[in-house]
């Protein structure tokens, strides 16, 4: 999901985001490894491999870090911080061309079954020169002890909004996830559809 949540994996542990995203036009495998090297910061460095028109290469590299203020152990609304630099080697000939994002994730507990996730922020367009914002909405529902139903409307960047649905299921509680996931675009429904299916992999703490 596009949305972040007001989350962090525990002090001293890791966690690795991977999926495969199949459009029309080009298929994409993302892996997002994070850290949390402290008590609360978050490190995350990752990008994607992207195939298109019979060529692959390394994209959309991402850097970035995220502390949180207040955590849902703390209270039922929980938000961070978070701060990072996305570069796309494929535009404007293929120059690197470096976006400095700072988002605010704000996750709220509304039950034992549902958690509601928003984020606020703004995008620097370096080869546009000018700034937009970001924005997205989550849900999170519980339906059994190994399944979560989820569904988002984001903004990132775009002319365009778009939506996602999908599931996730825990192979392990709380360390292996699998999740699978349908997107569009909400005024070309068909043209920007895509299907997803990811791997998340969370550690135990072992970082010194």
């Amino acid at each position: 999901m596009m949305t972040d949540d007001a989350r962090i994996v525990e002090s001293k542990a890791c966690q690795l985001e991977t999926w495969y995203k199949d459009t029309k036009q080009v298929k994409e495998l993302w892996a997002y490894p994070a850290c949390n090297i402290g008590t609360n910061a978050e490190v995350t460095i990752g990008g994607s491999y992207e195939r298109m028109d019979g060529d692959t290469y390394f994209a959309n590299e991402t850097y970035q870090i995220k502390s949180l203020i207040r955590t849902l152990e703390e209270s039922p609304l929980a938000f961070g911080v978070t701060l990072g630099n996305g570069r796309d080697p494929k535009r404007i000939n293929k120059k690197i061309v470096q976006d400095w994002y700072l988002n605010v994730p704000i996750s709220y507990q509304y039950s034992d079954l549902l958690v509601l996730h928003t984020n606020l922020g703004l995008t620097q367009l370096a080869d546009e020169h000018r700034q937009q914002m970001n924005w997205g909405f989550s849900t999170e529902y519980k339906y059994s002890n190994k399944v979560e139903l989820i569904t988002e409307v984001f903004n990132q960047s775009s002319k365009y909004a778009y939506f996602q649905f999908g599931l996730r299921y825990w192979i392990e509680k709380d360390r292996v996830q699998i999740d699978t996931t349908y997107g569009n675009r909400f005024n070309h429904l068909g043209e920007d559809q895509n299907i997803s299916i990811g791997l998340r992999l969370i550690s135990l703490p072992f970082l010194p």
